[in-house]
Formats: structure tokens, sequence, C-alpha cells
């Protein structure tokens, strides 16, 4: 197990970002292995997912803040992921999660899948990812399903202690 060395030069806001981010990622992989007679519906799929996004989004935040000094007050992950990406560029920073769809491709045995997945990406839009997994399907929310093994979170979490303590 992967543990967090604490630096002198990190303040108590970066502690807390830190701190949040892994505690998101542990109840998520609580979540996920908790065999409720609920855990195959989508909402509590979804809103276990949602762990994982915010998570993600902490982190992104902490990073960009530690080397910029400010961070965007946004829940947009895509934009969040594009700053970090611009800041921490190459693969000992990569941080692998389901919620990038910029390598998104068709399969060709799917006839109009194109167009299908143009519909979904126009009508719910992953800028507002945060609000699809946090509330149920209506006609702004929804579009999205996910199921994550417990693995998931572990793995991620260690790749953010990993990419932290190689920037600090």
């Amino acid at each position: 197990m992967a543990t967090i060395a604490k630096h002198e030069s990190m303040t108590l806001e970066n502690q807390q970002f830190l701190s949040m981010a892994i505690a998101y990622l542990e109840i998520g992989k609580v979540a996920a292995e908790a065999g409720s007679k609920f855990s195959s519906d989508v909402d509590y799929q979804n809103a276990v997912a949602y762990q994982l996004f915010h998570a993600v989004e902490l982190f992104y935040k902490l990073m960009i803040k530690n080397k910029t000094g400010s961070v965007y007050h946004i829940h947009d992950l895509r934009k969040l992921e594009e700053e970090y990406t611009n800041i921490y560029p190459g693969p000992n920073h990569k941080v692998n999660h389901p919620f990038d769809f910029s390598d998104y491709s068709s399969c060709e045995l799917n006839p109009g899948e194109d167009e299908m997945y143009a519909e979904l990406i126009s009508r719910f839009k992953p800028k507002y990812m945060d609000q699809h997994l946090r509330y149920p399907t209506n006609t702004r929310t929804g579009g999205y399903s996910f199921s994550l093994d417990s693995s998931v979170f572990e793995e991620i979490k260690n790749t953010m202690i990993e990419i932290y303590e190689l920037s600090s």
C-alpha cells in the first residue's frame, strides 16, 4: 500500500485537497465492494462512479494549484485535465479514468453509432458529468452508466499518490 509523504511546502489547503481526493477514492472502493441489493442499479453505480469523478477533479485542482498558485472553481473535468496536462505533460503524470471520451471511436459493426454518440454528447454534455452522476436521470441529466470494479479505485489512488510524490 502506498503512503503519502508530507512535504514541508504543502499548505493546509493543498493537504485538504489531497486528503479529500483519497477519501473519495476509498469511499468509492467500499461502495463498489458493498454487495448492496441496489449495487446492480445504474443510479447506485453512477453514485459510486461520482466518488471517482470527484477524486480526479480534486486531484487535478491540487496539482494545478501546486504549480500555479490558483485553480478555477469549475467541475468541468475536461478543462481541468487540459490545464493539468499542459502543466504536467508526459506519461508519468497521466491519470487514466473512465470519464475521458477524447479517444472514442465507433465500431464499424454498429451502424449509426457515430450519429447516436453525437446525439448523446450533444444532449448529455460531458461538461456536466458531475451532475449526470449525482442526480437521477431526467431531461437534463443522465445518459451515462458506469459500473466500476473496486480495483479501479485502488489503482487510481496509487497512481495519484505516485504522481503527487513525483511532483513534490
